[in-house]
């Protein structure tokens, strides 16, 4: 697979990138970092650059562990949902099961008392 050069500007200096993502997700990739970076600056303006890419990459760590414990987060509730849904449709198919039996004992029944109202008619 053919690698994609991309140049990117990040804290005003260029880099040209090589990877297999599409330019525009690494354009967002580095814009972001970039955006980091510049609010960094406005904080903390005397840091070095060692010192402004290492808070900044601390800084990205840290958003993406905290997506991702949210993201746990999200899916032991979906697991869960997901089991409460499948208890109450096994619920709703056992309701279903006794509506449909009932409904047969009605029919049944109306069938007998029919049968009962005929007898009536018959000594008429």
């Amino acid at each position: 697979m053919e690698l994609n050069k991309v140049t990117v500007i990040i804290n005003g200096n260029e880099y040209i990138l090589k990877s297999d993502y599409p330019e525009e997700h690494v354009i967002k990739l580095a814009n972001y970092v970039d955006n980091v970076i510049k609010e960094l600056l406005q904080n903390y303006v005397k840091l070095s650059q060692m010192q402004l890419l290492l808070l900044s990459s601390l800084n990205i760590a840290d958003e993406l562990f905290i997506a991702k414990e949210e993201n746990n987060a999200i899916k032991k509730e979906l697991l869960s949902l997901k089991a409460e849904l499948e208890e109450k449709n096994r619920y709703i198919k056992q309701l279903e099961e006794e509506l449909t039996k009932t409904k047969q004992q009605l029919l049944e029944t109306e069938e007998e008392f029919r049968q009962f109202i005929e007898t009536f008619d018959e000594e008429k």
